[in-house]
């Protein structure tokens, strides 16, 4: 397959097919499956965007960059009805596999050829992401977006051909918006798109100028964006707020809560009771009015000074656990795709005498091998961002077959080998995965009528408010497209990454309530549980209260499936 340019008659044929393939891939999908939301994560932040949370639409959805927030909480004022969130997730999901699509495509002589290599991509794509395109989660769907900036970024045509200029302005966009969506998950990917930037510059020296264009037009943008996420939050209220949610995601994501009975003088130094410990323990610490910025603070330090590893032995401990993940085939179908590109490209640029790609091969394997032992250093290593790292990998890898084909001279058996491989990879893949969605989306179907039976109780209720137990809603998810009404709910969760917020505060001042502690207690919230859960222990809440010096009494008023709702009422 060599690489060619094209004319623009031949571009928008090649624009279709790339978009009747992924339009194709869509419809497949949503036939056969409904798009869920992988994470309360996702929809936690679309109940803020769409006004579900506090009534209004609002840009201040914590996790993404606000003047993405506020773009998605506008379309909302405008139609509420219509879930834009999950369009937009899907959207940008999508867009980034045609990108891939036409990139790659466009470069190819022959139609034929074309419309064999969109068909195989598109399949490779829904099989190596099946689970990805059916639970959607916007950490992923930026990396998409970044992976497909990078197919752009090494596609590019050179510079002072038609269309350059613009080519790296799109490109930098799509950096942006993945920025804006994920700004964690962005920065860890661009490692890549530094190192395919330099690859191209080491061939064609005159690209360096493109490439500047696009590096600093990204930079511009990431900074303006960061400067009016600055600005949004400003307040001194979302200032406190973001100081403990930083904090609370040291605790709770890297160095762990510390035991109370081993760790009991400490807390006892910072004045916090054994009950109060169980909030934070059973993540109903929206309770306790003073489990501040400060308290986590202290605890997240004192969690980080006695980690029982050193740095050298957590260093020690990341190379094993990397070495030990391949050998053992953790992510084996990821694993076998790269070892089967690195060997026949080295092999062949070895006996090509090929020293360029033999280098450029090395420095992808050092960037990733870096970039897996910071992750494996942090101690955070969810299939969320570890499948973007493979993906940003072997879409590398994958060009490098197409862009090096000419100079590598590939004989025909080397090229079957090579396909014949792939394909069986990706036959056991799509085996594994389908297997994998299924389950997971039966079991969602199944568990998620009772959050259902659970919505459609609230609506019927309108006159109270309720407090849900954290944990004994965490097995549950949300359709993308289906119950998306964004009218608002009257209840909240004890804890989670959106509790003492400004939000927060404005959801309870739509309820009339203050503190959720008060608010039980007084008999204007009514408490939720689900005493099937296997974490779920009935005396929490009246130690809590004991250990604040008021007696309680807990009486079931209604149940609704498994869930049971209790009155409190003060012990006079």
């Amino acid at each position: 397959m060599i690489l060619s340019g094209a004319g623009s008659r031949e571009k928008w044929k090649d624009a279709g097919l790339t978009i009747g393939c992924v339009l194709a891939a869509w419809a497949a999908l949503s036939v056969c499956f409904d798009f869920y939301y992988d994470l309360n994560d996702d929809m936690a932040m679309k109940d803020i965007l769409s006004g579900t949370y506090t009534g209004i639409p609002d840009g201040h959805n914590i996790q993404m960059l606000y003047p993405l927030g506020w773009l998605l909480a506008f379309c909302y004022r405008l139609l509420p009805a219509v879930p834009w969130y999950g369009i937009f997730l899907c959207a940008c999901q999508f867009l980034a596999l045609q990108i891939c699509l036409f990139c790659v495509i466009s470069r190819l002589q022959e139609r034929r050829k074309k419309i064999v290599v969109a068909v195989m991509l598109t399949v490779a794509a829904l099989v190596l992401f099946f689970y990805e395109f059916v639970f959607v989660q916007y950490t992923v769907t930026a990396a998409m977006l970044v992976c497909a900036a990078l197919v752009r970024l090494i596609t590019c045509p050179s510079q002072g051909k038609t269309g350059w200029l613009a080519h790296q302005l799109v490109t930098a966009v799509l950096v942006c918006v993945a920025f804006y969506l994920r700004t964690e998950i962005t920065l860890l990917l661009c490692p890549f798109l530094f190192l395919a930037a330099g690859g191209r510059i080491v061939k064609e020296r005159q690209m360096l100028r493109g490439y500047t264009v696009f590096f600093l037009t990204a930079a511009l943008l990431m900074g303006l964006g960061l400067a009016a996420d600055g600005a949004a939050y400003a307040s001194p209220a979302w200032q406190s707020f973001r100081q403990f949610f930083d904090e609370r995601t040291r605790v709770y994501d890297f160095y762990g809560l510390p035991d109370y009975e081993k760790h009991k003088d400490f807390y006892d130094t910072i004045g916090l009771a054994e009950a109060e410990y169980t909030l934070l323990d059973n993540y109903n610490f929206d309770l306790d009015e003073r489990i501040d910025t400060q308290v986590m603070s202290q605890i997240a330090d004192y969690a980080a000074s006695h980690q029982e590893t050193g740095p050298a032995r957590r260093l020690y401990l990341s190379v094993y656990t990397y070495m030990y993940r391949f050998i053992h085939g953790q992510e084996l179908i990821f694993d076998l795709l790269a070892v089967i590109s690195y060997f026949f490209l080295c092999r062949t640029a070895l006996r090509k005498r090929q020293g360029q790609l033999v280098v450029k091969l090395a420095m992808l394997f050092t960037v990733r091998t870096g970039l897996w032992l910071f992750l494996l250093y942090r101690g955070r290593v969810p299939e969320r961002i570890t499948h973007p790292l493979y993906l940003a990998e072997l879409i590398m890898l994958g060009l490098a077959f197409l862009q090096e084909s000419e100079a590598l001279q590939w004989k025909k058996y080397e090229i079957w080998a090579i396909l014949s491989l792939y394909m069986l990879v990706f036959v056991c893949s799509a085996v594994v995965n389908t297997g994998r969605v299924r389950a997971e989306y039966d079991g969602r179907e199944a568990r998620n009528s009772q959050w259902q039976a659970w919505k459609t109780y609230c609506r019927e209720h309108p006159e109270h408010f309720y407090y849900l137990d954290v944990y004994s809603t965490v097995a549950y998810s949300e359709k993308m497209f289906r119950d998306s009404s964004p009218a608002y709910r009257n209840f909240d969760l004890l804890g989670g990454w959106c509790v003492k917020s400004p939000l927060a505060q404005a959801k309870r001042e739509v309820a009339g309530n203050g503190s959720a502690q008060k608010a039980l207690a007084e008999g204007r919230a009514l408490f939720v549980a689900d005493p099937m859960t296997k974490t779920w222990n009935v005396d929490f809440l009246p130690a809590y209260y004991r250990e604040m010096g008021t007696e309680i009494l807990m009486q079931e008023a209604d149940t609704c499936g498994s869930f049971s709702i209790y009155v409190i009422s003060e012990q006079k």
